[in-house]
């Protein structure tokens, strides 16, 4: 008999994986929390806003009544169960970004291609029309004491390696996975949550596959 401590075998976790239902939600739907945006996948319609935004009862960085406070509702409510658990373990973490409309990302990638041109933009900021956090699913996480905010260090921090360990036990995954820049286009991030739903989450932590296109088996996104 297995111990509950004995990793499932190779054909096991083959068994899981094959069972599992990549077809449930649409990857293209915008209102879907399977969609996969990137650098080959633009939203449509390309200026797509959310209909449910809303200010989750957590700690955030700025005032509630700002539009980048705001995410889905269902987003939301994982935010705060999660930062709430963090909470409980003396993990202050908060809302640092969240939505961001069209017309505010083309503001956001232009001012990053005139102060470090187009190539380093295009790895550090999506195009309007390609980015998560126009969706209302994705969120930029920080420490409330601000340390590395939106930083490669927030990784090294209590805060960053409490959301590595626990993202996807709320429905997150890290977004932009260390070393998958060739995968995602971007460079990493461990701020930058996705909601995905528990199930798909979990899934994907039992497989040990970290970005989206290598989950749903989607070309790599290294560049427009």
């Amino acid at each position: 008999m297995r111990s509950e401590n004995t990793p499932p075998s190779e054909a096991a976790q083959q068994s899981q994986a094959d069972a599992f239902d990549k077809t449930k939600f649409s990857l293209t739907d915008p209102a879907s929390p399977w969609l996969v945006v990137n650098k080959k996948r633009i939203l449509s319609p390309a200026t797509y806003a959310p209909t449910d935004l809303t200010t989750p009862a957590t700690q955030l960085k700025s005032a509630g009544t700002s539009t980048d406070m705001q995410v889905r509702a269902e987003t939301a409510r994982a935010l705060e169960s999660m930062i709430a658990a963090a909470k409980n373990e003396n993990i202050n973490l908060m809302l640092a970004s969240g939505y961001r409309s069209y017309n505010t990302q083309n503001t956001i990638y232009n001012s990053e291609v005139r102060a470090y041109g187009q190539a380093t933009a295009d790895k550090e900021s999506a195009r309007p029309g390609h980015s998560e956090h126009q969706t209302g699913w994705a969120a930029d996480v920080g420490a409330t004491n601000r340390k590395c905010e939106l930083q490669a260090c927030f990784a090294d921090s209590a805060e960053g390696k409490w959301l590595a360990a626990n993202a996807h036990s709320f429905g997150f995954i890290i977004r932009y996975p260390k070393d998958k820049t060739a995968v995602t286009g971007y460079t990493y991030e461990p701020w930058h949550v996705r909601y995905v739903g528990t199930d798909l989450s979990n899934q994907m932590y039992k497989e040990n596959i970290e970005t989206l296109e290598e989950f749903f088996n989607l070309p790599a996104a290294p560049d427009y």
